[in-house]
């Protein structure tokens, strides 16, 4: 229940919560698969297939699940449980300081977006149309049972990264969002991220309240309701079997955007021990040659299980990265600046930030399979390009193009976690941009 009191210039929102729950009046959502044709390109059709086959075995308890996975990010203003007052001046342009406080709001309100404070119902019209790849709702109260569902079982993280004025009365946010699927049924702990933008579509009279959300996604074209293309991204996420080995140290990294086939990470600075291979020749790879490969990963394995100043024995770490230019390296703690390596062909260093482009794969990371997922991501690349304003720069050198491998030689290489990385020139701004 709320009371719009209007005052010279202003207007001022009074919210006080009732002790009943709101009923929850959300559309459901079927994931009929079986009618729709899957998108066919030939990097990703048996990927496909299989996951239909699976799925149509698993129907009935599949759509009670997927009709779950639904990327929500409403851009309202959070509240208590109390009562509480929003100002928002009544200019009808939205501009000026109207505008920086809406703004100013709703950046505020997504960081409580899946915590226990909620949504602010004060900031939506009681039937606004929400819509994205795979859910659809007419009224609020739908809208707002989906995101606590969402938080109470997927876990999601959301982050916002912009929030701009794209109309007269067109609010639109960038952002992404990863989600955590439950360990039954899905035993492989799979992670689900979008990247994306919320176009808000506001009253044109104060207080400006949301009337239509449309969420879109960075890794799929067609962005129409429970579109084919739309339901396969989320299978494909869903039937990712690689996995991360439990309970190593890997660097810390951000997801700037995910498209269909690679995905933008900024990493933070972390430490490395670094060895180069004595061999003159080159095997023109990020996969090094496999003598060479093994003597370097001895004398890195050698620092840390003792072979330093200080003998002393460290934790191992994920990935080993290996580089065009014949490098090596591993992950070590930031206090590990202070242990001398005692081979003189390992060294200390630290990793600034950076910005890569990624493309995962699984199975054996041979010569063959990483150079053909380097062309095959730059190719991907270069068609983002043509769809996107935003230019990227790969940067130019062997240096740059680098192999990560996160299990060891006796995992089962079907649920192996290889990528590709190129570094990128582009700063983590170019692609807040909306």
């Amino acid at each position: 229940m709320e009371t719009l009191h209007l005052k010279k210039g202003t207007a001022v929102i009074s919210a006080r919560q009732t002790t009943n729950e709101h009923k929850s009046q959300m559309q459901s959502s079927t994931f009929a698969l079986s009618q729709h044709s899957m998108p066919s390109s030939s990097s990703s059709s048996s990927s496909f297939s299989r996951t239909n086959q699976f799925y149509l075995h698993h129907k009935r308890p599949m759509i009670k699940i997927l009709s779950a996975l639904t990327p929500t990010t409403p851009s309202s203003s959070s509240s208590s449980s109390a009562s509480k007052t929003t100002m928002i001046g009544s200019d009808s342009l939205m501009s000026g300081e109207t505008l920086n406080e809406l703004k100013r709001i709703l950046t505020k309100d997504l960081t409580h977006l899946f915590d226990d404070v909620g949504i602010d119902a004060n900031l939506y019209d009681e039937n606004v149309e929400f819509t994205d790849p795979l859910s659809k709702y007419t009224n609020f109260r739908g809208y707002d049972f989906n995101i606590k569902m969402l938080k109470n079982v997927f876990r999601p993280k959301y982050k916002m990264w912009s929030i701009e004025k794209t109309g007269d009365f067109e609010l639109t946010t960038r952002w992404t969002m990863k989600m955590y699927l439950p360990s039954f049924p899905f035993v492989w702990n799979p992670e689900l991220t979008f990247t994306g933008r919320s176009i808000m579509t506001l009253d044109s009279k104060a207080p400006h309240r949301c009337v239509k959300h449309v969420d879109t996604w960075d890794s799929i074209e067609n962005q129409e309701y429970l579109s084919p293309e739309a339901v396969a991204e989320v299978l494909k996420q869903i039937f990712n079997f690689a996995k991360t080995p439990e309970g190593l140290k890997t660097p810390e990294y951000k997801t700037l955007r995910r498209y269909r086939d690679f995905e933008i990470r900024e990493y933070e600075r972390f430490m490395v021990a670094e060895t180069t291979t004595t061999s003159e020749k080159s095997s023109g790879s990020a996969k090094m040659f496999d003598d060479e490969a093994g003597k370097a990963f001895s004398r890195l394995a050698g620092y840390i299980f003792g072979k330093n100043d200080k003998e002393k024995k460290m934790d191992m770490t994920t990935p080993v990265f290996s580089s065009k230019s014949q490098q090596m390296q591993f992950v070590v703690e930031e206090n590990s600046a202070s242990i001398v390596p005692i081979d003189r062909s390992v060294f200390l260093k630290e990793r600034q930030s950076f910005i890569v482009a990624v493309a995962s794969f699984p199975g054996i990371a041979n010569e063959t399979v990483v150079n053909e997922t380097e062309l095959n991501l730059r190719e991907a690349m270069k068609r983002e390009e043509r769809k996107d304003t935003l230019k990227l720069k790969p940067k130019v050198g062997e240096e740059f193009v680098e192999l990560a491998q996160y299990n060891d030689p006796f995992t089962n290489p079907l649920v192996r976690r290889n990528e590709v990385l190129i570094a990128l020139e582009n700063s983590s701004i170019d692609f807040q941009i909306i």
